[in-house]
């Protein structure tokens, strides 16, 4: 470009310094916004800053992260956004320091910033008591307050909750979740389903899977290969043959295993002799 003598414009030098905070790059990134500066009398947008607090967040440079926010507030041409508070959100959780949560949300609000008119807070806050607290109460409080301020949640904001509950082990509670989900106005996605049915096989809960199971097929979902691989495994353990069937079948519809897995499971299944239909069942099925 300065060959040519096209000079680079703010959304130019937005586009490089996002692309290094993504690879992990930040010395290069803060680089970037000192000669963007120096050298081209450019000023840093609130893209730019935004970039660098959420790559500092990933890091875990908090202290850094909040200190460049503060540098973006100092500067009153800058309109701040809530993807910076977002990330700060996060990145507090992380390092075990939610208890400056809620200064920092009394700060967006006296800069104008209303967490309810964008979900991006929201969804960090429910993140971060569902991954902090070994009681979820305070992410359903959100997740609450949240409707009550008419943001609508959507499919992250609930995954984000069923993930934490199934980690949990609450598997009822994240069923329960998901059900009323339609009535919520957000139907479950296929993402949704996978993190409920790998909590399910985590528990053992093999019987309540395969419901969960039946139902991602009938919508055309199929679980993870490696949820899927885990499932049959555990069937296998328990020795039920009536449910090993019923699983493979439901599996061969969406294509959720790979060959060896098939391989594996049917070759399990035919050491006992009663056991040839399942064989018999996936045979038809390929011929069909």
């Amino acid at each position: 470009m300065l060959r040519l003598g096209i000079a680079p414009t703010v959304d130019t030098f937005g586009t490089i310094v996002a692309a290094l905070c993504d690879a992990g790059q930040l010395e290069e990134a803060f680089e970037v916004k000192d000669a963007m500066v120096r050298r081209h009398d450019v000023s840093p947008n609130a893209h730019v800053y935004a970039s660098l607090v959420k790559g500092l967040c990933q890091r875990g440079e908090v202290d850094a992260a909040v200190r460049l926010k503060d540098e973006m507030a100092g500067k009153p041409e800058l309109l701040q956004n809530s993807a910076v508070y977002g990330a700060l959100v996060r990145a507090l959780f992380r390092a075990g320091r939610k208890g400056e949560v809620d200064g920092l949300l009394e700060e967006m609000k006296g800069r104008g910033i209303v967490p309810h008119r964008d979900r991006v807070v929201y969804n960090a806050m429910i993140a971060g008591f569902s991954e902090d607290e070994r009681d979820p109460s305070a992410a359903f409080a959100v997740l609450d307050d949240m409707e009550k301020c008419g943001c609508k949640p959507v499919a992250l904001t609930y995954n984000t909750l069923v993930a934490g509950l199934c980690k949990l082990g609450r598997w009822r509670d994240a069923n329960e979740l998901v059900e009323d989900m339609p009535r919520r106005g957000c139907p479950p996605d296929v993402v949704t389903y996978r993190m409920l049915f790998d909590g399910l096989c985590s528990a053992g809960e093999f019987h309540e899977a395969i419901r969960v199971l039946c139902e991602m097929v009938s919508k055309g979902f199929a679980p993870s290969k490696d949820g899927a691989n885990k499932f049959v495994e555990g069937i296998q353990k328990e020795g039920d043959a009536v449910l090993l069937e019923s699983v493979l079948c439901q599996l061969a519809k969406v294509n959720a295993l790979e060959s060896s897995g098939w391989e594996k499971a049917v070759s399990g299944a035919l050491n006992d002799p009663a056991e040839l239909s399942i064989e018999k069942q996936l045979a038809s099925m390929r011929l069909a």
